[in-house]
């Protein structure tokens, strides 16, 4: 599962597109977007929206609580390099990988990551 070249994006755009995954009381901390893709965290889990096909119409939603993530690893952008990279490991599912752009927030993805998986 990977995503290309994701950026910081409104969780608000999530929840017009995608609200009816969360569950009454689930707070969208930070969403990242590629084309028609989204992963997103929430104060419970780690939401994978990939959408397929031409239409748009097909949608794989994957669903990953931070419980079951292992490890991860937060590589930003250099001067020459346009993009970062986030890997984390997942019971299961094996290992989640998307990259993000520069301007994205890797560093407010690096200290919630560091938060949820330290409980």
């Amino acid at each position: 599962m990977g995503l290309l070249n994701a950026t910081t994006a409104s969780g608000d755009g999530f929840i017009q597109e995608h609200g009816h995954c969360l569950v009454a009381g689930e707070n969208v901390l930070l969403a990242f977007k590629a084309v028609r893709d989204w992963i997103v965290f929430t104060d419970w889990r780690v939401i994978h929206v990939d959408v397929q096909g031409l239409t748009g119409s097909k949608k794989d939603y994957k669903s990953v609580p931070y419980r079951s993530i292992n490890a991860y690893s937060i590589e930003s952008a250099g001067t020459f390099d346009l993009d970062g990279e986030i890997k984390f490991f997942v019971s299961g599912l094996g290992g989640i990988q998307f990259k993000v752009g520069r301007d994205s927030d890797v560093a407010g993805l690096q200290s919630l990551l560091a938060e949820k998986l330290n409980r």
